[in-house]
């Protein structure tokens, strides 16, 4: 890019939504994968914290899949105002599955991974696709037209874009989310409980598993 910025759209730096497919191709069936419902993606938290695995057949089918180093981002209300994202690491088999309401990137290598985690924390970004937000209330979703053709800086290379500040100076800047160490607990207590209450369903019925 020759030192030169450019601004390109998401859909254009980024596979969105990965297919599933992938995760057919290298595990087995009974093959562990990492299980991340929402309630265990973050505010202000750039990597999430996989607390539990599955079976690979006991998700495959409803769940949204990604892997380590994708970047996830729930897109229904009001998880999506709230900045509710992170981007995956340490799955069981490099390979995760979650809930149906999240979008998942993966940065071509235009960006880092640390790059989209930023730009799409910025509070202009959340307020913009707030307002292109369709659906019943209290069931509203971003429109994935916002999401597919919203620009995004790009620097001249990769390694320059690991820099927030860098985003600052290119974009409109907003104020990075700060949870407090009792919210960041309460999360994390959510995010357990619900883990052991769909083990406890799961572990006494078959067929699939429930959202």
């Amino acid at each position: 890019m020759n030192g030169v910025w450019q601004e390109l759209l998401l859909s254009e730096i980024s596979e969105i939504g990965p297919s599933k497919a992938e995760a057919r191709q290298t595990l087995g069936d009974a093959d562990l994968v990492s299980f991340v419902p929402m309630e265990c993606l973050g505010i202000g938290q750039q990597n999430l914290e996989p607390t539990t695995n599955r079976r690979l057949t006991d998700v495959a089918g409803s769940y949204t899949y990604f892997a380590d180093g994708d970047v996830l981002l729930a897109k229904i209300t009001p998880c999506f105002e709230n900045g509710k994202l992170g981007i995956a690491s340490g799955l069981t088999n490099r390979t995760g599955f979650g809930s149906s309401e999240y979008i998942v990137f993966r940065p071509h290598n235009m960006v880092t991974k640390e790059w989209m985690f930023h730009f799409l924390s910025r509070k202009t970004f959340r307020a913009d696709g707030a307002r292109s937000m369709t659906g019943a209330v209290g069931h509203k979703r971003v429109a994935k037209e916002f999401i597919t053709n919203h620009r995004i800086p790009v620097p001249p290379s990769p390694s320059s874009s690991a820099s927030s500040a860098s985003l600052t100076k290119h974009s409109t800047p907003s104020p990075p989310l700060k949870p407090t160490p009792s919210a960041t607990w309460r999360m994390r207590r959510r995010c357990l409980s619900g883990t052991l209450v769909l083990f406890s369903q799961t572990a006494v019925r078959t067929g699939p598993v429930p959202r």
